[in-house]
């Protein structure tokens, strides 16, 4: 059993309190408090520890993100209502999820978290930083498919994954830009759908 040093203990505990700094911004006051100097206020740190922990606000976003996500989706209990269903449905109610989840934290928030500073979006450097875990489920999902014999011959399933990410993008970016203007379900279903069928057997 590896056993934490009491600076590394020290270090987890510093970066969960700008963590959960951000989160008690972000429920009583709302995003256009959540800047690097309130962050910083409300957890009792210097500038130079928050960016020690988080190199970006953005990373700090991408943080807050996965924790949040995965509350939401254990609130709505993502496993049952995937259980039973077939992969590509699993996969399309996975981002479904992810769409009820952007739209109760809310337009503001996405704006600035969709965009081309935020290096954590970025499918290509998921494996070298961490946490790689927001997305990571899709593509477990479709490595089970692949291994079922689900997809075609020559799907590579790390491309595909890839692809989800950035129709994923795409439609939560152009939702963010429109302010709303249309349901991202159908858009997911309207673009995904039919990739997914595309790369099925």
């Amino acid at each position: 059993m590896e056993l934490n040093t009491p600076k590394q203990v020290q270090t987890q505990e510093t970066k969960q309190r700008i963590y959960k700094a951000a989160c008690d911004i972000m429920k009583k006051k709302g995003f256009s408090y959540m800047t690097v100097s309130n962050i910083c206020k409300v957890a009792n740190v210097s500038n130079g520890t928050f960016f020690y922990h988080f190199k970006t606000k953005e990373e700090l976003f991408t943080h807050f993100n996965y924790e949040q996500f995965a509350e939401f989706r254990n609130k709505n209990k993502f496993d049952q209502s995937v259980k039973d269903l077939p992969f590509d449905r699993q996969i399309i109610t996975f981002y479904d999820y992810w769409a009820d989840y952007m739209e109760q934290v809310g337009i503001e928030f996405f704006s600035s978290y969709y965009n081309t500073k935020n290096y954590s979006l970025d499918v290509r450097i998921w494996n070298s930083r961490q946490p790689v875990f927001i997305w990571n489920y899709p593509g477990e999902v479709l490595s089970r498919a692949k291994k079922e014999g689900l997809l075609k011959d020559d799907v590579a399933v790390d491309h595909s994954a890839e692809v989800f990410a950035t129709i994923m993008k795409g439609i939560a970016f152009d939702w963010c830009l429109s302010k709303g203007a249309f349901d991202m379900h159908e858009r997911i279903e309207e673009i995904l759908g039919p990739y997914l069928a595309s790369i099925s057997k």
